[in-house]
């Protein structure tokens, strides 16, 4: 037979041990703070965001510039992470905080098949 008096020392000291851990995991996660890249400038489906593809096609930033780049055409942006909930809801958001055009054209985005 079990002692309870055992067990319900055991379950709630467990209990707290799991919880700090799940706290510790949350501080861990890897952060972008700052952004440079170069890529083609695309529009969002949201019309004041903007989306920037990187040239590898790797990774996609959402953002929202004043003035606006043209789109299709080659940019280099400056930026940091964008804190709490975006208006953009397609790439990662950042916040830009300088972008310079590259005198480049970016072929036009595929069009999907019918």
């Amino acid at each position: 037979m079990r002692d309870w008096r055992q067990m319900n020392i055991r379950f709630p000291t467990m209990l707290l041990i799991g919880v700090a851990l799940m706290g510790q995991q949350k501080k861990n996660k890897f952060e972008i703070t700052e952004v440079r890249a170069t890529g083609c400038v695309r529009q969002a489906a949201e019309s004041q965001c903007l989306l920037l593809e990187t040239l590898d096609g790797a990774t996609i930033y959402s953002f929202v510039a004043a003035p606006k780049p043209d789109l299709d055409t080659v940019i280099t942006i400056q930026g940091k992470s964008h804190q709490g909930k975006s208006e953009c809801k397609q790439g990662i958001p950042i916040d830009i905080v300088d972008w310079e055009p590259t005198d480049q054209m970016c072929a036009a985005p595929a069009q999907p098949k019918k």
